[in-house]
């Protein structure tokens, strides 16, 4: 089931309401149990299992709420690096068919390169870093969107000179891992 983003995940409260209610189970089961039996030591074992299985569950789930974060980033990175590398392509054909001046063809392959490495690199990329590589993937659209704005002539090509603190933020931003950001959450 694909979830709704920013919409909570009420699997894992779910899980852990269905485990306590197993551990509960088994308390009952051993207070109903007499004491110093093979029976009673059993019960005493599955109470000390589902412990350990509740327990676990619980120590896991903000990795699991992370993995959710990490795909809605994961979306956002191929979605939007996609965005910046195609209007960057078709940029680049109209460029070369001669509807605008050959030299938008150059912040064109700049920004279409850094787009793409952006998004081709994110099936490889680790866990951590996930919310930085977004970031560096809209960054890399408005970058796009400035060339593209550029080259209509909606603002002066001046403008251009933004892109080279805009690219070096979006590399930056791919580049770094977030360790301590993430590690403080």
């Amino acid at each position: 089931m694909v979830q709704p983003v920013g919409k909570p995940n009420l699997d894992h409260q779910g899980e852990a309401e269905r485990l306590q209610r197993v551990l509960r189970k088994r308390h009952e089961d051993l207070a109903a149990t007499e004491s110093g039996t093979a029976a009673y030591r059993s019960q005493r074992a599955e109470v000390f299992a589902a412990t350990t299985q509740l327990l676990d569950f619980e120590a896991r789930i903000p990795l699991l709420i992370d993995e959710q974060r990490r795909q809605i980033s994961r979306r956002v990175v191929y979605a939007a690096g996609g965005a910046a590398a195609a209007a960057m392509l078709v940029m680049g054909g109209l460029i070369v068919a001669g509807w605008f001046n050959r030299w938008y063809l150059a912040p064109v392959i700049v920004v279409g390169l850094v787009a793409a490495v952006i998004t081709l690199s994110e099936p490889h990329a680790q866990r951590l870093g996930h919310r930085s590589r977004a970031v560096g993937a809209l960054i890399s659209v408005a970058c796009a969107a400035l060339v593209v704005v550029a080259a209509l002539r909606v603002l002066s090509a001046f403008w251009l000179l933004a892109l080279l603190p805009l690219l070096v933020m979006a590399l930056v931003c791919w580049l770094y891992d977030g360790t301590e950001a993430e590690d403080t959450k």
